[in-house]
């Protein structure tokens, strides 16, 4: 029941007043709060859960790719492991194992035909690693040159030419007028 007075057309302040209250109220209960501050609360819930999905598949993204990086190790090192076999069960194939005290003049004369403009020196680095019954040794070389193709040829006639030897690590980086190879050359000679 309203206790406005209906005959005079002007309000007074107090009926404005209550006017007013009375349609703040009405629009407070036809506009609930509550109902946006669930919204709201949802959202910072979905939120929260996504970025914790999100950090727990890149942690099983991570542990997949290092798992398979160990298979791919675990599958060259099984390769390695039965071609050495091979060769302590094949006497033809002992040959390639056989230590070579002058490999590291060989690399050189085959870098002198490959057309290398630097010399190659020794390389930094070099060590020997007991495996079962025969030694990895291994060569790294920086080596600078204004030819990729000459770099790659000296590693491709290293290859073929040298019983037994492999690359093991290769990277490639161009510079100003030059291209800088990293190798790591790697053989295995049995123990004397």
């Amino acid at each position: 029941m309203s206790t406005l007075d209906t005959a005079n057309a002007r309000l007074s302040a107090d009926d404005r007043y209550e006017l007013a209250t009375r349609a703040q109220n009405q629009h407070r209960l036809n506009s609930p709060r509550h109902l946006i501050m669930l919204g709201l609360l949802l959202l910072v819930i979905a939120l929260v859960v996504l970025g914790v999905a999100w950090q727990t598949q890149s942690a099983a993204i991570d542990k997949n790719e290092r798992a398979a990086r160990d298979l791919v190790k675990i599958e060259n090192l099984i390769t390695e492991i039965r071609a050495l076999e091979l060769a302590q069960a094949d006497s033809t194939l002992e040959m390639n194992f056989e230590p070579l005290p002058d490999i590291l003049s060989t690399l050189e004369s085959i870098a002198r035909r490959a057309q290398l403009e630097s010399e190659l020196g020794l390389p930094r680095n070099a060590g020997s690693r007991p495996e079962g019954n025969a030694i990895l040794k291994t060569y790294p070389y920086t080596i600078s040159d204004p030819s990729l193709e000459h770099l790659l040829d000296w590693v491709k006639i290293s290859e073929q030419e040298i019983p037994g030897l492999q690359v093991r690590e290769l990277s490639i980086q161009p510079r100003n007028q030059l291209w800088t190879l990293s190798v790591v050359l790697a053989r295995y000679e049995r123990k004397p």
